[in-house]
């Protein structure tokens, strides 16, 4: 596995806790130009970690801003398909809205991201 595999393969496990440390060393570690990209995905993974936890109102937060600096590097970047991830990430906070506390949770069971990528 090349060194981002290991964060994918986190953030795909569900594991977005661990993957969040990934990212983070990734984005301590990184050359300038890099840097929104892996804080991109840092967001991504706390997002994640508030979705699965029922905090939408952190969730919404952090997705709003790992989408507004993932989209910087469409529409592929590392080999990581951002173009879906972006798909899966706007639809949910859409439905999160302006007020996450009246949020049904069953709308966001089966509607956690995964990280694909390209060849």
């Amino acid at each position: 596995m090349d060194n981002i595999s290991v964060g994918i393969a986190l953030f795909n496990d569900s594991d977005f806790f661990a993957a969040h440390d990934f990212f983070e060393d990734c984005w301590m570690d990184c050359e300038r130009e890099e840097r929104n990209f892996y804080q991109g995905l840092v967001q991504v993974s706390v997002g994640s970690y508030h979705l699965i936890s029922g905090n939408y109102k952190g969730c919404g937060s952090q997705y709003k801003k790992a989408a507004k600096k993932l989209s910087k590097y469409l529409p592929v970047h590392q080999n990581i398909d951002l173009a879906l991830l972006l798909n899966q990430i706007e639809p949910i906070i859409f439905d999160l809205g302006e007020n996450p506390k009246n949020v049904d949770p069953k709308k966001f069971w089966n509607r956690i991201p995964k990280i694909e990528v390209t060849k």
